[in-house]
Formats: C-alpha cells, structure tokens, sequence
C-alpha cells in the first residue's frame, strides 16, 4: 500500500511545474484571503442580558440567538497564526445538544485576545446571574503539568513502542534482502507515530487547571494555545486511567464528560494522589477513599478470569463509582444528579450464569460509567437504588430494602413493584 502511494505520489509530483504552482498561488491566495476579510467583516454579536445574538454571512444572512443558561462552556483559542497577530477565536458550547451536531457550540472569529478574555467574562457572569461587569476573575492555579513529565508520559506509553516494533518487523525482511519496500510500507506509519506524539505533547505543553468564581480554567498548547472555562456543576462524570508503564510512577490520565463539544481532557498525567485531590475539589464533601468497593461474584471468573478480582463498584451519598482493568486501570466516577438514565443488560453468557451489568449513562463524552458483572439480583437492586438516589439529590439517606450494596439481594418478584415505584418520578436535573 505503501509503494503504491509512494508511485503515486512520484508521478504527481513529476506532472506539475513550478509555474503551474505559482500560477494557482497568485488564484487562490487573494480569493481566499477576500473570503476570509468578508467572512469576518460580516460578522456581528449582541450580549442580552438572557442570550448573545450571532449574525453572520455575506449574501445569506443568518442569525442564531444562543441562551446563556445552555452554556457549558467557554473557550478561547489561539491558533499559531491568530496568536502570532494577536487574536484569538471564542468557542461556545452548549448542553442540550447531540454529539456532531451544529447546534452544540457555536464561535467567534475573530476578536483581539483582550476583548475575547472581556467578552468570556461577561458571558461566564450573566449566565451565572451576577454583574457582567465586574470584570474577568481572579483564578488561583491548582496543577501544572510539567514538559518533562508530558514527555516521559508519552514515552512510557504502549502505542508508540507497539508502532515501533510493529516496524522493525517490516523492516528486518528488507534489510536481510536489500530491498526497500519494507522502509516505503513503513514510512507512514512511522509518520504516525511522529504525528500523534507530537500532537500529545503540544496539545498538553505547559496545561495548567486553575479554580475561579465562574468555574474551571484549563489551559495549555505549545503551538495553538486553548484557554477553557467550564462554569461550576457542569462536569458531568470523571475517569482516571492508567496505562502499564505508568503504574510504577503512580501517573494517571484524567477526562471529564461535559454537555456540549467542550473539551474532554483535564489532566494528561498526573500523581493519582493529586489528580484524585483535583476531583475532591470538583465534587465537594466527596471522599473517594471513603466509598466501599465491592467485588463480583466468584462465578465472574468465567467471564474474565483474568481481571474479575480487579471489577468493582460502589456508591455514597453523593457519587456512584466504578473501577476496572487489570492493565488499562480505570476509575470512574458519576454524581448521582448527573445520572440520565439506567440500564440493567444481560447478554447470552451472563444470564447462563445469573450475572449483569449495570449502565449509568449521562452526557455524551470519553467516560462510559458500566459497574460489570454482577449478580443479577444484585444489579436490579443497584439500578433501584440508584435511580433513588438520583431522584432524590445528596444527603437523603435510604431507608428501603434497595438502600445498601450489602443488604440480602430482593427477589425478582419482589424487585419488579419495587422499580416502578422507585423509577415513576422523574430523576433530577441532569445539568
């Protein structure tokens, strides 16, 4: 596959001349950069005091107004062009909208770098009911990120050592018989490896995750700078993974859900012990430490005899929390107000074996909340009890039989009138 776009490219490359280059550069140069002045020039926003009203277009005029309470978050972008001119692009994203869908987020392109930091602020205020001008917060750092441990997180991660060894293999035929097939057929993939390294380590350069009064800040980029605020209660649900290489340093990964086409990332790498204080902070009178995890039946091991010691699920006043893997660990984390919807699922094999999993979905995003294989009774008695929880808000404490992971498990007879009545109000709000 290799060789052939490798002939491809050759005979491309011997077609054109260097006057039919220049030729389409004179073209398509001006006109783009005429697009692009109209484009920004017919470009105009009001702030409401309930919605900012977007109008753009050049011959067809479109206007959208977008609510400040659906705002999820706010961030401002500098790609390496805008950043070298001073500019910046303010991206808007919002609840209530499918993954992919155009109505999701909506930008600004683009404002100085001042009046984007003014207008966020005004923006982050208003929606959360206080004066718009009161100026942009104070924040005070929580985490830096630094270069040194991003680049030794790269390099202690599994893909990039996989890639390569997946080229030596190409590569040694090739150098046994002197040919240079196996260096084209693993080129691109070499590429590739370069490419996704790089994009880790100048995505996460310098990422820094501070607390103000109008929410979380996440910054970071080595070429394209992002600044990303998420207002307060908007985190939807939280995991931490850890790859093999990183377990004798102790290093975790941390991704959030948040509503919208927000940014999923918080922490590229990180302690355990720091990243699991950075969620305290996020979900206060939370002790992770403090949950109760319990095992799968015995009977799991069948399933997954070599991780069903590491499957585990558990739940307090306040969060739901999940762990699995033996070598991608995971930990994830769902408040119970951030709960949409339950699913109780059993495939073929587990109903052989009376096992289920539990599904807790909530807002699109990189965090999938499963507490895997568990007594099926269990599993009807969790979903119960869960969807109690997320009916009722924290601190309520549950006084029936569907209160408590370790209470006997209620029949299937019994569990049926029990889930009607539990799931017939509706849950809480999911935002």
């Amino acid at each position: 596959m290799g060789a052939v776009a490798a002939s491809v490219l050759r005979n491309f490359v011997e077609e054109i001349s260097a006057r039919g280059v220049l030729i389409t550069l004179l073209l398509l140069l001006p006109t783009a950069s005429a697009y692009g002045y109209c484009a920004w020039r017919f470009t105009r926003y009001r702030v409401g005091a309930e919605s900012i009203r977007l109008e753009t277009g050049l011959l067809f005029k479109r206007f959208r107004d977008v609510r400040l309470d659906r705002l999820q978050a706010v961030e401002i972008a500098q790609p390496l062009l805008a950043r070298a001119a001073g500019l910046a692009v303010l991206r808007l994203d919002l609840g209530g909208a499918h993954d992919g869908d155009e109505e999701s987020g909506t930008s600004l392109s683009y404002l100085s770098l001042e009046r984007a930091r003014t207008l966020r602020a005004e923006l982050l205020a208003r929606a959360a009911g206080v004066a718009p001008d009161i100026g942009e917060a104070p924040e005070r750092p929580l985490t830096v990120v630094p270069p040194g441990r991003l680049a030794a997180s790269i390099a202690l991660s599994p893909a990039p050592w996989l890639a390569l060894a997946a080229a030596f293999v190409l590569i040694t035929p090739a150098l046994l018989t002197g040919t240079f097939a196996g260096f084209v057929a693993v080129a691109p993939a070499l590429v590739g490896v370069w490419r996704t390294s790089f994009r880790r380590f100048a995505s996460g350069y310098r990422f820094t995750v501070s607390e103000s009064p109008d929410g979380l800040r996440v910054r970071g980029g080595l070429l394209n700078r992002a600044h990303h605020t998420v207002p307060h209660g908007r985190v939807q649900a939280i995991r931490l993974r850890s790859s093999p290489l990183w377990r004798w340093p102790g290093w975790v990964e941390v991704q959030i859900n948040v509503a919208g086409e927000a940014r999923s990332m918080l922490l590229p790498v990180a302690p355990r012990a720091q990243a699991v204080a950075l969620i305290e902070r996020l979900l206060p009178e939370v002790d992770l430490g403090a949950v109760a995890m319990l095992p799968p039946p015995g009977r799991a091991r069948l399933l997954a005899p070599l991780r069903w010691r590491h499957i585990r699920c558990g739940a307090d006043d306040r969060v739901f929390v999940t762990q699995s893997g033996r070598l991608w660990q995971r930990t994830e984390i769902i408040p119970h107000l951030k709960v949409q919807s339950i699913q109780v699922v059993q495939q073929p094999l587990h109903r052989a074996l009376r096992l289920a999993d539990v599904h807790l979905d909530c807002t699109g995003g990189p965090v999938r909340i499963r507490a895997g294989l568990r007594d099926a009774q269990e599993a009807y008695r969790i979903a119960a009890a869960q969807a109690e929880r997320s009916r009722l808000g924290p601190h309520t404490t549950l006084t029936t039989r569907t209160d408590r992971l370790d209470d006997p498990p209620p029949t299937r007879a019994e569990y049926d009138p029990q889930l009607a009545a539990v799931c017939a109000p509706k849950y809480g709000p999911a935002g």
